[in-house]
């Protein structure tokens, strides 16, 4: 099986969506940062272990959350706001049976909504590896965190649907935001 992980910081509204797209793991972990709205509440109602901590950077933090004890060697990495689709579950659960010991991790296809529409040419790689054996994946940056793995990475041919507009243009802007003042401050 595969253990999956989902970092959280007031996600309310995209939670239960998230937590129901992957109810086929026995192993959720939701690793929140001190959340103020009914995020932690609704993770454990849905039976997700629930980790806190104060969030300090983004690579650190997301670091931190892969030091978490999983059940299971392989962990899937999905944010509140993204669905993994019914064709790529079963094929991530498939292949974790069938991967060569060497293999660190697995990239998959990232599709963009936006009022229901798939954005087909919003990103210059829409590419990202988020099935990954934990001890062998490590974060860099600070901000706009790369993903590094140790080993050879496989592809899966199923998406991982994305949802950034869910909580409105303002949050999605305000988000942005605090990224560029982030990489500001940085340099």
């Amino acid at each position: 099986m595969i253990s999956v992980l989902i970092l959280t910081k007031n996600e309310e509204r995209d939670l239960p969506g998230a937590l129901a797209s992957v109810a086929w793991s026995d192993d959720v972990h939701v690793f929140d940062s001190c959340s103020t709205d009914a995020t932690v509440e609704i993770a454990r109602a849905a039976g997700a272990q629930v980790h806190s901590r104060a969030f300090d950077d983004y690579a650190t933090h997301r670091n931190a959350a892969l030091a978490t004890a999983f059940k299971h060697l392989w962990v899937f990495l999905l944010d509140a706001d993204e669905r993994p689709t019914p064709e790529l579950c079963a094929e991530m659960q498939r292949v974790v049976g069938e991967a060569a010991a060497s293999t660190a991790g697995f990239r998959l296809r990232r599709r963009d909504y936006l009022f229901g529409t798939w954005l087909k040419h919003a990103q210059l790689t829409p590419f990202y590896i988020r099935l990954v054996r934990p001890e062998r994946a490590r974060y860099t940056r600070a901000i706009n965190e790369v993903l590094e793995v140790d080993g050879p990475v496989a592809e899966l041919a199923h998406p991982l649907d994305h949802f950034p507009f869910s909580k409105g243009f303002a949050h999605w802007i305000a988000k942005h935001n605090t990224y560029s003042t982030m990489e500001a401050e940085l340099i």
